[in-house]
């Protein structure tokens, strides 16, 4: 009875977590706290897990690592890595759902030039190219507008995103004669002809949100898309 109550107080504790807890009164105490604790997305802690997941590790270990508005890990390499979801968070209350509602990007000081342009909804003015990693995904994009919030409304081809890798150039139309076919499994360009028009790269994971007719051939998956989501 004790252990429902203490569920009944965390709000991020799943419904199969709780009927566990209901159908096995022997559960740990111990294990209940762990999973309280490990569910407080407010905490900085998590977030930095949460935006540090953008880059690989070897990466965002020395990043430093910002909520958008203040340094939360201080870094020495050069790269900030940062929750980039501009339709923010589903549930203000509880922090963000997942890394991957989060969309943490991880960038070096060319990329922020371009990170700059975007959030002002400039044209970008960088010094030179940039790689960004986005190992998190995304909550999805039409890959021929910026900026378009919701799959309904695309007016292009709407892709969520599993990790992939970015190459912002300095030069946007230098990408003019790339594809942008998201769907083949090879690097694209998405916004292609606007000033934000950057390179996709996708890695293995990469169509975990895709449908499984639109992802490229062979690539597996499981029932209602293309593969399992990331965690």
């Amino acid at each position: 009875r004790e252990a429902a109550v203490l569920v009944r107080g965390s709000s991020r504790l799943s419904v199969c977590v709780y009927m566990a807890l209901v159908q096995l009164p022997t559960f740990s105490l111990l294990a209940l706290v762990a999973i309280a604790v490990a569910e407080d997305h407010n905490s900085a802690s998590w977030q930095i897990k949460a935006y540090g997941s953008a880059a690989p590790d070897f990466l965002a270990a020395s990043a430093t690592i910002s909520d958008g508005k203040n340094v939360l890990k201080k870094g020495t390499n050069g790269w900030t890595c940062m929750p980039a979801n501009p339709r923010g968070m589903s549930d203000p209350d509880n922090g963000w759902l997942s890394a991957h509602e989060a969309m943490p990007v991880c960038f070096d000081a060319a990329g922020l030039d371009w990170m700059e342009g975007w959030m002002s909804q400039s044209k970008p003015v960088m010094k030179r190219d940039s790689y960004v990693w986005m190992l998190a995904g995304d909550m999805g994009e039409d890959n021929s507008t910026p900026m378009t919030m919701t799959q309904a409304e695309a007016n292009g081809t709407w892709i969520e995103s599993g990790p992939h890798l970015m190459l912002f150039p300095k030069d946007p139309e230098s990408l003019d004669s790339w594809p942008d076919d998201p769907f083949k499994g090879e690097p694209y360009v998405m916004f292609k002809g606007t000033d934000y028009a950057h390179v996709m790269i996708p890695l293995p994971g990469y169509y975990a949100y895709s449908p499984a007719d639109k992802a490229p051939k062979g690539f597996g998956g499981a029932a209602g898309g293309a593969g399992a989501p990331p965690p």
